[in-house]
């Protein structure tokens, strides 16, 4: 797949296309219909299938104030794409100038050089343009003139007949269901970042865990407790039980209004190498074990991690074949 940082970056020359055009956070069901339309479209009219997002996301630019999470972070959002057999990915750097852009100055910009769209497929509730007047009924009427066809695709719902969206996946992320989160993805949701240092508690103990940041810094990171995962690293992949939370057993509350840090550290249960400091590494997450608790003391949450192991095992034992290696990319 050919990626494009900005309009400026494509061939004035190129082919005629069949653009799908959204934000796409998290690669959703619902987003995989749009943009695997576009890309079967395209196939039967012998054109190239492009996907057009934007970077950052329009909403962190337009409502600061919303402290809106983020499921994919770049790199993972284009690996995700490129496995649909998408051509062409065109990465629109939004900003606030681009929002002043007229709602029909933006259709004519998809229709002519270079990136010449023929067709365009978008989720039925896009909206596009200054103050965001633009719907699927104005890109039709706009692009009707200009040769363009325009697609609106309904919203994909799960099994319990409620529709699927980003905004949905989050909540379900945040309140620690990524089981539901993962139906609704397609593939587990993952948490990226590098192993740096922690307090060395968990080596102490005999139970030695990765501690890692996360990127993007408002990736959607679980409510905590223990989660059942699989941990990616340079070497492979290592079966993981990962804590989200605050080591309430070693940590004080602090009685005051400032709130411990939030810590993300896995214990890889087969891995029997070195230090893994300054390594990428990736977690998906495959099922919630249980809540975060205290502990009275060190034995008995040795003890409480040794019965959570069990479930992690019993957990990613009935994911494999349903849920492997292909539910998750690589970032390009």
């Amino acid at each position: 797949m050919k990626r494009y940082h900005s309009i400026g970056e494509l061939p004035l020359g190129g082919p005629r296309r069949v653009v799908a055009i959204g934000t796409f956070d998290g690669v959703h069901r619902g987003h995989q219909a749009i943009i695997g339309r576009a890309v079967s479209l395209a196939g039967d009219r012998g054109l190239r299938s492009m996907v057009v997002t934007f970077h950052p996301s329009p909403i962190k630019v337009l409502r600061p104030e919303v402290r809106t999470s983020t499921l994919t972070g770049l790199a993972l959002k284009c690996a995700l794409i490129e496995r649909l057999g998408v051509d062409e990915l065109l990465i629109i750097p939004f900003n606030r100038s681009f929002s002043r852009v007229r709602a029909d100055r933006f259709v004519e910009l998809l229709t002519s050089a270079p990136i010449g769209a023929d067709v365009i497929v978008v989720g039925e509730g896009f909206r596009f343009g200054h103050g965001g007047s633009g719907t699927v009924a104005v890109m039709r009427d706009v692009g009707r003139s200009l040769g363009l066809s325009v697609e609106g695709a309904d919203l994909i719902s799960s099994d319990d007949a409620k529709p699927i969206s980003s905004t949905r996946i989050r909540r379900l992320i945040a309140q620690g269901h990524v089981e539901e989160a993962r139906m609704l993805l397609g593939r587990p949701h993952v948490l990226e970042g590098i192993v740096v240092h922690g307090d060395h508690r968990g080596r102490a103990i005999g139970v030695p865990t990765a501690n890692m940041t996360v990127e993007p810094p408002d990736a959607a990171v679980p409510g905590k407790g223990v989660y059942a995962g699989v941990a990616v690293l340079a070497h492979g992949r290592e079966p993981a039980a990962i804590n989200i939370g605050v080591v309430p057993t070693f940590v004080e509350p602090t009685g005051g209004p400032e709130r411990p840090t939030l810590r993300i550290e896995a214990h890889l249960l087969d891995y029997a190498g070195g230090d893994l400091y300054g390594q990428n590494l990736r977690l998906e997450l495959h099922g919630r074990v249980r809540d975060e608790r205290r502990f009275d003391d060190a034995d008995a949450l040795v003890a409480q991690i040794k019965q959570d192991v069990v479930v992690v095992r019993t957990i990613l034992a009935g994911d494999a074949g349903k849920h492997g290696p292909e539910a998750s990319a690589t970032p390009c």
